[in-house]
Parts: C-alpha cells; structure tokens; sequence
C-alpha cells in the first residue's frame, strides 16, 4: 500500500544567515539538559515490566548508540519514579535470591505519554575530536591521528548499525525502531566516508606544502 504523502500547512519562512544565527544562539542559551533518564525508563516499561538489571541491558541495544545511563543514574531515577508513584516495585524470589520487579502505573504512562508528545529540544553535538582537529593546525600530525582514528570508530559503528537493522527487520522490530537505527547508519555510514576523504586531502595538502605552521586567524 503506498504512503500518504505529508504536505505542509504553509511554507517555511525565509531567514537570513543573521536571523539563523541568531536563532541559533538563542537555542544554544534556551536548551534544557539532555532528556531526564526517567523517560526512556518510563518508555521501556511501557513495553514490560523489567528489574533493574533487565533496564541495564536494554540501554545498551539499540538505545546505547544515541542515548547512555549508568548505574549512578539508573537505580536514583527509579527510586524517584517509585516515590512519585509512577513505577511500582515487587519483590520475587527464587530460592534464596531474590530481585525486584518494576512495573509502570497509570500516572506513569499518562506522564510518558505527556513527554512524548512534547516538542525535543535541538541537537548539540559536543565532540572533542572535531574540537581538537579545528585547533590541530598547531600539530598537523595529530590531526591526521584524530581523523584516522574517528573514520575508524564511525565505520565499525556503521557496520553495527547495519547488521542490528537486518536483525531487526528479521525479527519484526517496531517500524519505528528500526527507522531510528537505519537512520543512525546512514549517518554513520557518511561521516565515515567524509572523514576518509577528508584524511586524504589534507594529508596530500601537508606532502605538497611540508608543515603546517600555526598563525593567527581573524574573524
């Protein structure tokens, strides 16, 4: 069956690059912290009811590569979540070991359903890598080993990515899922692919014109 096509209401307006940049500053100053770990874990429970460890491990495939939690943030935020009577907790048994069980409640999926209809906030990207290239003409080589090494991780990640999505698609994973992977491959995927050429180009440029001397740069 083919796909409605989605049109928009009106067009988008047309902004100068002082007007986006101005935008842009603001969105940089307005931006709240990164999403409250509470959601996700509202979100997997909304699947299942889960123990902490199962949390754990659901964190890391798919979530882990766009979204980490560790144990010091994991284990507070449901206590939270437990206090504020969106979560409840059991305890099971078996033999002599036992573990707790939490459950989503009804306020609990009203406020996982309230957060996921907000608008997210905008997407800042702190690398330390592309920090470290963008100052890197003061040593050209460690640029190359920066470039090098981040070209390495993102096509590693990419064959990741590929392979999760296949199995996804094997095992009749949420379509939207499986969407967010494929998009996280092809994004992967391409940085990859730039920063190899990149590498490439400014290795040669380095060969042709010998080391790179530091200087000052005006706006």
């Amino acid at each position: 069956m083919a796909l409605p096509i989605l049109k928009r209401t009106s067009p988008l307006p047309v902004r100068s690059p002082a007007t986006q940049e101005a935008s842009w500053q603001r969105d940089i100053q307005q931006a709240a912290p990164r999403i409250d770990v509470k959601f996700p874990i509202l979100g997997f429970l909304m699947d299942s009811e889960a123990t902490g460890y199962d949390l754990k491990r659901r964190f890391r495939n798919p979530v882990g590569f766009f979204y980490r939690v560790s144990d010091g943030s994991l284990y507070p935020a449901l206590k939270k979540l437990a206090r504020d009577g969106l979560v409840t907790q059991r305890l099971e048994r078996h033999g002599r070991r036992s573990r707790k069980v939490y459950s989503i409640t009804g306020a609990g999926r009203a406020r996982f359903l309230t957060t996921l209809r907000e608008p997210a906030q905008p997407v800042f990207v702190f690398d330390e890598a592309q920090v470290k290239i963008y100052f890197a003409h003061h040593d050209p080589q460690s640029a190359l080993a920066h470039m090098a090494h981040v070209q390495a991780q993102d096509a590693q990640r990419a064959e990741m990515l590929r392979w999760l999505a296949d199995e996804m698609e094997k095992h009749g994973a949420s379509v939207f899922r499986k969407a967010l992977i494929e998009i996280g491959y092809a994004v992967t995927h391409a940085k990859a692919q730039v920063f190899a050429r990149l590498f490439e180009e400014v290795k040669s440029k380095l060969s042709v014109d010998g080391p790179a001397r530091p200087r000052r740069r005006t706006a």
